[in-house]
């Protein structure tokens, strides 16, 4: 799980393991200041020792104690928040090492004693000295960590309006047809792309497409999937002819790893016939009137991935109150505490309950159930489709 900001990680209250993989992220580089101000503090030891023996230890190894002091404390700081098993190491630096320290340290001997009034007020200026060099040190990384946050929340909101903007909710209805589809994004920016284009010879494109990832790369390509089956629907307006033209486009605009998941659907009005095709998605659910229910499904390659053999359709025909619910994997992998899945069961059935609703609460009723016992781990999407009477 990634960080939506530092900002989130530095106010908020995360798991162990969540607040190690951010520090495992950031190069050693950028946490000098912060490394140096654990060495100033730590390195005050050293003369809270000598305080302590009312300032009568020699000058050098309270120097010297100091410093390694202070080399352990970085040492340990930056084992334990990389790799749990470095610990280990730090441990065993510190026995082995102040052992060494203290075996020879004697052999540069002898050492000058100064008096106590005389080493007790240098000992007390070394510790303000280290104090306000930490202090210092962990000012300016906190600074910097802080324009870092502004900067990037500042890209997110930008983000999060396309977003918005991109995926709207939608309610669209006409006499015949009413469309329903919603997106809840896992983090700020999301994968999934809910749509609906109704096109010039009154037919009804609609269809759910889910990126691979999250957060901007992810969100980047969605954009461009929307845009290219825009486009593309002046010319193809078929889902199969879609496909084939989102396979072709998105291998030069993605990253290698990267591929979309689509189900989309071709409605028509005036007879209830729906063409369909669906690339690597869950079942698409039919639940009649009546309350029967049936799963289309089709096992074809993602978006973008492979070349492979060309996308194949469907056609069903819908009667007066028949539903059509698409959902993607967010919903039905969605895992409770004792790791079961939501599933495709129980938005069947789901459906099935509350088919005579209107879409929108239909759609309510799923997130409701979601919300209750299940997390959000990835984007949560669905499109309800319902041929009127």
């Amino acid at each position: 799980m990634a960080f939506r900001s530092i900002s989130d990680f530095l106010t908020t209250r995360k798991p162990l393991s969540l607040r190690r993989a951010y520090w495992r992220t950031v190069p050693i580089s950028r946490l000098a200041p912060l490394l140096l101000a654990v060495f100033f503090l730590f390195g005050m030891v050293g003369c809270f020792v000598d305080l302590l023996d009312l300032g009568r230890k020699p000058f050098v190894p309270v120097i010297v104690w100091s410093v390694f002091s202070g080399f352990i404390a970085v040492v340990w700081f930056v084992a334990f928040f990389r790799d749990w098993r470095w610990q280990v190491g730090a441990v065993l630096l510190w026995i082995v090492g102040s052992r060494i320290v203290a075996n020879l340290l004697p052999y540069f001997g002898p050492y000058r004693q100064p008096s106590s009034e005389f080493g007790t007020r240098v000992a007390t200026v070394a510790c303000m000295i280290l104090s306000a060099l930490a202090y210092a040190c962990f000012m300016n990384f906190i600074q910097r960590v802080g324009s870092r946050a502004v900067r990037m929340q500042t890209e997110l909101a930008l983000a999060q309006g396309i977003q918005k903007t991109l995926v709207p909710t939608i309610n669209w209805r006409s006499d015949r047809v009413e469309i329903y589809g919603v997106s809840i994004p896992s983090a700020e920016v999301g994968g999934d792309l809910v749509d609906v284009v109704p096109l010039s010879d009154g037919s009804i494109f609609a269809y759910v497409a889910d990126v691979s990832g999250h957060g901007l790369p992810a969100g980047i390509l969605m954009g461009m999937v929307k845009t290219a089956v825009r486009t593309q629907l002046v010319d193809l307006p078929s889902p199969t002819a879609i496909f084939e033209r989102l396979n072709q486009v998105l291998p030069a605009v993605k990253e290698a790893n990267m591929y979309a998941t689509c189900t989309a659907l071709r409605i028509d009005p005036t007879n209830g016939c729906v063409q369909y095709a669906i690339a690597s998605q869950p079942a698409m659910l039919l639940v009649s009137a009546d309350g029967n229910a049936s799963r289309l499904e089709d096992k074809q390659l993602p978006l973008g991935l492979l070349s492979g053999p060309p996308y194949c359709g469907h056609q069903i025909g819908l009667q007066p109150g028949d539903t059509l619910l698409i959902a993607t994997d967010g919903i039905l992998e969605a895992a409770d505490k004792s790791g079961n899945e939501f599933g495709i069961d129980r938005l069947q059935q789901l459906l099935i309950e509350h088919r005579s609703q209107p879409l929108a609460n239909i759609a309510e009723r799923i997130h409701t159930a979601l919300k209750a016992d299940y997390a959000q781990d990835d984007d949560q999407s669905l499109l309800l489709v319902r041929l009127n009477t």
